[in-house]
């Protein structure tokens, strides 16, 4: 048979339905957005790892003049190499009837092998068909294709080919074709040669054997292939190694994962605070009751295990409700959010750990929280216990006397106003929960804001519109004259692309980097320089930004390194640093390009129009690649400084998207939490609206008072959020470039973004007061009155 305390803790579960549904969902709200946020991140870390290690990334790219199958078989004989391919990548346009677009061709010497960079069939044909594609599954929506819609496909001024997509892959190693705004195409070298392009295979991906080596040990290895491939007679222009085992979108996910765990801890934290805030009210209710059971002789450790096992058992039941709900959401969440990387977590499940960790933390959470208030209420002396009367101390009514003399205040306001001081602890966890939510929401929108800002910066130092790139490098003034001669066009400049490659005397060539290289006196950049100057005509300078300087730790200020640019070695000296945004840029004269390759020409056209985007653009941009053709300078490749910024913040604003996210959910616990306090004040004053129904309060006035109450409590949570989001937003700047891009702190919240916040809290008010105010209505006088 039960012990009477335990018998009670049944009856106090029982009896008391309201608060103890309350705290139930208070418990099932923190469990299922952090459950929810924790089996996210355990899915999304096994997918973008396991699935990323799977694909079997290339430890090193080489590119060479031309690759065969003898050059394969000596490169897969080294010792140190597991296994070795070729392939090639072709700048595209592919046009579909929804227009055109860029597309990146991607041919191999062998599907059938697929050990490097391992590519997964989704549905359709795999591997291509000579005269058929295949598309990678990211470009799927943003080409608005479909498997078996036929294509047009054109390379440079190459004839058009007409063919169909008849298969779906995922490649985990590309950035999404979203993001990029690319359409990534696998085809066979066959289909090159349709397209009027050289069918053989460039580039050289390598893995190495020992899957452990670091990034210079790597390089080594690289560099010995290098020396294998020269002495065969082939020329290699550049060695790219990546960060082993590290995806291009790394910083994004780490940065993403970092915000998710960090916030799910926080959503945990402010579901323990309504935990706190529900026992104590319930605690305040039943001092008579602890008295008696005291003066009956039980102990405070007995008194406190009741009161804890109730805590515990409200745990088990939300572990019951919220757990799998949790799993649903994460399950949906990862999906979304592994998709946006390019990832695919459909065939994982979560672990073991993450529900044992929710179950813990379900059952302990509440545990936690109530022995706070648990451990106050059991030290109170019997005899102030058995004259707990429920009403507020003589001082704290003294200190709210002054509002009986404001005479321009109504009644009910002024009511509303003393109810809502009335429990301060109460209403300080309130306070904070909202306001943490708040300041989370208010840092999310100025972390966005200084990412456009900081890419701002980096497209207004390119005073152009348009980008035309051509296959090899053309006569300057032939370039010009064309574009010019283009209604619309109002400026046009040659410049020149190349890449460079650190090289060391005696060691490995070291790491690769592009070179953009205007003409000395162009007025189409206007990069500004942090420290020291811009490179002067001619001269072997470089201008370089922070992004540079960490991928080539050789290139720093006043330095001469030797590079390797065309297959000419030099000493370069960075003269400059210049904030240009957040890829790597390198910065010469087209005229310095020119010398060292000893060809003179140009390999891009970039074009300032008066054509307004859209429609009238693109009709533009087919004007000029047309205009090219007929001389005989076939693009490559167009595109729009427009379609380049959506493409760098598609990267950048992901991570603020996600964090706003994550404080819409915080903003949620925060109005379950007003909803709390309502409902327990509304419980608490059951007589006190007995009286005002017994005196002709009527309905409107009741429920004005308490939704005034919660409005009250909005608008001091919307100020506190104001000064707490300052320190957010520092924390989230800095946090966000040190991860991903340089941005500037802000200090100052967005307008736009207090404003938001203010009507967003508002309406959370008005909504979490609406159950307490129509329960507040319906209690009769009656009940009222007799209420104990």
């Amino acid at each position: 048979m039960l012990e009477s305390r335990w018998r009670k803790v049944g009856r106090d579960l029982w009896l008391h339905k309201s608060r103890t549904g309350l705290a139930t969902a208070a418990i099932c709200v923190g469990i299922i957005g952090a459950g929810a946020v924790l089996d996210t991140w355990s899915l999304v870390r096994r997918a973008t790892r396991l699935e990323y290690d799977a694909s079997r990334p290339a430890s090193a790219v080489l590119r060479v003049d031309s690759i065969d199958a003898a050059t394969l078989a000596v490169v897969r004989a080294i010792p140190a190499i597991e296994a070795a391919q070729s392939r090639r990548e072709v700048t595209a346009t592919i046009i579909t009837s929804s227009g055109s677009k860029t597309a990146v061709l991607t041919a191999r010497d062998d599907y059938q092998r697929n050990d490097i960079g391992v590519i997964k069939p989704d549905r359709g044909a795999w591997p291509p068909a000579q005269d058929q594609v295949v598309i990678e599954h990211s470009s799927l929506a943003f080409a608005e294709l479909s498997l078996g819609d036929s294509v047009q496909l054109r390379i440079a001024d190459g004839p058009l080919v007409r063919t169909g997509i008849t298969g779906v892959v995922r490649d985990v190693g590309v950035a999404p074709g979203w993001m990029e705004h690319v359409v990534y195409l696998f085809v066979t070298p066959a289909m090159l040669a349709q397209l009027g392009h050289t069918s053989s295979m460039n580039e050289l991906q390598i893995l190495a054997r020992d899957r452990g080596l670091s990034r210079s040990a790597v390089r080594l290895l690289a560099d010995d292939v290098g020396r294998t491939l020269e002495q065969r007679g082939l020329h290699v222009s550049d060695i790219t190694v990546p960060v082993p085992g590290r995806h291009i979108h790394a910083g994004q996910i780490d940065s993403l994962l970092l915000t998710q765990g960090a916030f799910a801890l926080l959503t945990l934290l402010l579901s323990g605070v309504l935990v706190i805030n529900l026992v104590s009210a319930m605690l305040t209710g039943q001092l008579r009751e602890i008295g008696i059971m005291k003066t009956l002789g039980a102990r405070a450790s007995q008194i406190a295990a009741m009161y804890l096992t109730f805590a515990l058992a409200l745990g088990a039941v939300a572990c019951v409700i919220s757990i799998p709900i949790a799993a649903v959401f994460g399950r949906f969440y990862a999906s979304f959010t592994a998709d946006l990387m390019n990832f695919d977590v459909s065939a994982y499940s979560i672990p073991w750990w993450a529900f044992a960790t929710q179950v813990a933390v379900g059952l302990l959470l509440p545990v936690i929280a109530a022995a706070i208030p648990v451990s106050h209420g059991c030290r109170i002396p019997v005899g102030e216990a058995l004259r707990d009367l429920g009403i507020a101390p003589a001082a704290e009514q003294r200190s709210w006397r002054m509002l009986d003399h404001a005479g321009d205040i109504s009644r009910p306001v002024l009511l509303s106003l003393r109810n809502t001081f009335r429990k301060r602890q109460r209403l300080v966890l309130t306070l904070s929960t909202i306001s943490l939510g708040g300041a989370v929401f208010l840092g999310a929108i100025d972390l966005r804001a200084s990412i456009v800002r900081s890419v701002d910066v980096f497209f207004n130092v390119q005073k152009f519109d348009l980008a035309f790139r051509f296959a090899r490098p053309a006569p300057v003034d032939s370039l010009l004259a064309i574009a010019r001669s283009i209604n619309g066009v109002i400026g046009a400049e040659a410049w020149r692309g190349a890449r460079a490659v650190v090289s060391n005397d005696g060691g490995p060539l070291g790491a690769s980097f592009a070179i953009t290289a205007p003409p000395s006196d162009t007025r189409m950049l206007a990069a500004p320089i942090t420290q020291g100057r811009w490179a002067h005509a001619g001269a072997n300078e470089l201008v370089v930004n922070r992004r540079t300087i960490e991928d080539v730790p050789e290139l720093t200020l006043g330095r001469s390194t030797q590079l390797v640019i065309g297959g000419k070695k030099a000493a370069w000296t960075v003269v400059g640093i210049a904030e240009s945004g957040p890829t790597p840029n390198a910065y010469t004269s087209r005229e310095a390009i020119e010398q060292i390759t000893g060809e003179p020409g140009a390999s891009t056209v970039v074009v300032a129009t008066s054509v307004p985007a859209g429609s009238q653009r693109l009709e533009l941009i087919r004007t000029l690649r047309e205009g090219f053709a007929e001389r005989g300078f076939g693009v490559a490749s167009s595109s729009s400084l427009a379609q380049q910024r959506n493409v760098i913040e598609d990267h950048l604003l992901m991570v603020a998207g996600f964090l706003g996210n994550m404080s819409l959910l915080m903003i949620i616990v925060g109005g379950l939490a007003l909803a709390s306090t309502m409902s327990l004040a509304v419980l608490e004053r059951t007589r006190e609206i007995g009286v005002l129904r017994a005196i002709g309060a009527s309905h409107w006035s009741i429920l004005s008072m308490i939704q005034i109450e919660g409005l009250v409590i909005a608008v001091l949570s919307w100020l506190i959020a104001i000064p707490l989001s300052l320190p957010m937003s520092v924390v989230l700047g800095k946090v966000f470039s040190a991860v991903m891009l340089p941005v500037p702190i802000t200090l100052v919240p967005e307008p736009s973004g207090v404003i938001k916040w203010l009507a967003l809290v508002v309406v959370v008010s008005i909504a979490a007061c609406a159950w307490p105010a129509m329960r507040a209505t319906r209690i009769t006088t009656a009940a009222a009155l007799s209420y104990e």
